[in-house]
């Protein structure tokens, strides 16, 4: 076989693997809002917080899915998302331990768990208990040292949050708890190079614990009411800036498993047929961004387990499964169809048949 065939070939396996990996049922991942309220009001956010905490019926119904699908899974991540999850850490706490209740029950079942937090009430109790039910892997933003990070992510009340999620960071490197920890350090046009206290303290308080990884993301105009204050980045900018933040803080280690960086061949979640939003009000979605868009409502979550799915909105999101498409795969948000032209394909479609 000549080289360039074994490229081929090999070309084509891994396209094929992916796409079996993608779509297999033998994998779940739920991503679970127990309450779309929140703690801080963060100048860019996205969200409205129209929403509270997760109703009992949609817990039955989250517990149910999981006694349904579990007999015949391999895996299943419950990934927690918010508002701010841990100001419902009961619902968390309910729903993990259901879970791992299971995992006793089907022991060829992998369960893992993870939380997007903004770290405020990750205290080391609160840490401990959440890991004795499974959830281990945490992502907690910051956006700079104290004095810019408490000018964009404050609290609901106006106060300041950097020192008290700081605390908790080090309260759980001080600890034993098998957990991990992503930071996702965020950085906008005029931040960039007022990082460098951050990233010093960074590299000697958590670098040398293997158990903190570390990214940079750029603040990006997601629809909140503060979009038009934004910088916006050009994609070489960002990525110059990514590149030099990445040399700061790693320095010779780019490699390291420390280094968290979004891969070039990133898969959303949103473009995963196995992955499923579920709200705080029991709506399932595939995005945690577009959350007032109309084509992200997909469904229901019935108390039994049903899922009442609304017809054309599910597949346009996995629409990158049949092509592989790196675009669709990494967000398939962008150039996702209107709400119009899924309307105009239903209806196509119904009169082929």
């Amino acid at each position: 076989m000549t080289v360039t065939g074994l490229h081929e070939a090999n070309t084509i396996d891994s396209d094929y693997v992916k796409r079996a990996r993608l779509i297999s049922d033998k994998l779940l991942e739920l991503i679970i809002l127990p309450t779309e309220q929140c703690n801080f009001r963060c100048i860019y956010c996205y969200e409205d917080f129209s929403i509270g905490r997760m109703q009992p019926e949609t817990i039955a119904g989250i517990k149910a899915i999981l006694d349904k699908r579990c007999p015949n899974l391999s895996y299943l991540n419950l990934a927690w998302f918010g508002g701010e999850p841990l100001v419902a850490k009961n619902i968390v706490l309910d729903i993990s331990e259901y879970a791992l209740s299971l995992v006793s029950k089907y022991p060829h079942l992998h369960y893992s768990s993870n939380m997007t937090t903004n770290g405020y009430l990750l205290d080391f109790n609160t840490a401990s208990a959440l890991a004795n039910v499974g959830v281990t892997t945490y992502q907690i933003s910051l956006d700079g040292p104290r004095e810019i990070h408490d000018q964009s992510r404050i609290r609901a009340d106006g106060k300041s949050t950097f020192e008290r999620i700081w605390n908790n960071l080090l309260a759980i490197r001080d600890s034993s708890l098998q957990i991990d920890i992503n930071l996702r350090l965020h950085f906008t046009v005029d931040t960039a190079k007022l990082l460098d206290p951050l990233l010093e303290d960074i590299k000697r308080e958590f670098l040398p614990d293997s158990r903190f990884s570390a990214y940079f993301k750029a603040i990006e105009r997601l629809g909140g009411t503060n979009d038009a204050s934004i910088k916006i980045y050009s994609e070489t900018e960002k990525k110059a800036d990514i590149k030099t933040l990445e040399a700061k803080l790693f320095g010779e280690k780019l490699q390291s498993s420390q280094n968290s960086a979004v891969p070039d061949d990133y898969v959303c979640y949103a473009a995963r047929p196995n992955s499923l939003v579920i709200r705080a009000n029991g709506s399932v979605g595939k995005c945690t961004v577009a959350l007032s868009d109309e084509r992200n409502n997909i469904g229901t979550l019935r108390p039994d387990g049903r899922l009442d799915l609304i017809p054309g909105r599910f597949a346009p999101w996995v629409r990158g499964i049949q092509t592989l498409d790196p675009e669709a795969l990494g967000c398939p948000l962008i150039s996702l169809p209107t709400s119009d032209e899924i309307a105009t394909n239903l209806q196509t479609k119904a009169s082929a048949v």
